[in-house]
């Protein structure tokens, strides 16, 4: 259990309810002993080098707006805030991107490559089984596997990702979790959370907050 850490969630974006994920998510990592804030307010990443926060969480869906959805919300992070975020990640902070987290690298090739990968499409919601490999990792320590009703992201991957769960869609296995060093910080991504559905799992409780850990571990 980690003490006196904190977390940033930035949020915003379109088709996902920001505030129902923080509302499911801040008592699970404060259990873990985080302090967490939450903000739409996107020019905090330019300033994290000056900030205490020890990693920022993403639950973006940043896209250009469409069928009158989001026009409230920006439509991709600014090149200001991209680098300040790339380059306090780099400099030992750490990235967590959940599940609609990798649709802000659509427009942005710069967040997709800090990332590790980039939403490309899903299906309709359905039920299905997410696997740990066989290669232990503190992310995944003691988490069988576990079914969600989820979003399925099919994304595009970076290359020398570190795979730790995958799930099967039509004979064909896809990366669930990952991460990778990113210089001297970590990054990594569930691409499991559209809704309370998967958010109150105990397996998917577990694993936010075991990746929490990981992620703000020293090494």
């Amino acid at each position: 259990m980690s003490k006196d850490k904190r977390i940033l969630i930035i949020l915003g974006g379109i088709y996902h309810d920001f505030e129902g994920f923080t509302a499911a998510m801040k008592p699970v990592l404060e259990t873990g002993g985080y302090t967490v804030e939450a903000t739409y307010d996107l020019d905090k990443l330019t300033t994290l080098r000056e900030s205490t926060y020890d990693l920022v969480l993403s639950y973006t869906s940043l896209s250009r707006h469409r069928e009158g959805q989001g026009d409230t919300h920006p439509e991709a992070l600014t090149p200001e805030q991209t680098a300040g975020l790339a380059h306090w990640v780099r400099t030992g902070g750490a990235l967590l991107t959940v599940h609609c987290g990798t649709v802000t690298g659509r427009d942005n090739p710069a967040f997709k490559a800090l990332a590790g990968g980039v939403f490309v499409k899903h299906p309709p919601q359905f039920s299905f089984m997410v696997y740990p490999l066989y290669r232990e990792h503190p992310i995944t320590e003691g988490i069988e596997a576990f079914s969600v009703k989820d979003e399925f992201y099919i994304q595009d991957y970076e290359e020398g990702l570190d795979v730790h769960m995958v799930a099967v869609h039509e004979g064909r296995a896809y990366p669930m979790v990952w991460s990778k060093q990113e210089c001297s910080g970590r990054v990594a991504h569930i691409a499991m959370g559209h809704s309370e559905a998967v958010w109150s799992l105990a397996p998917y409780q577990r694993l936010m907050r075991q990746t929490v850990d990981w992620l703000t571990s020293s090494y």
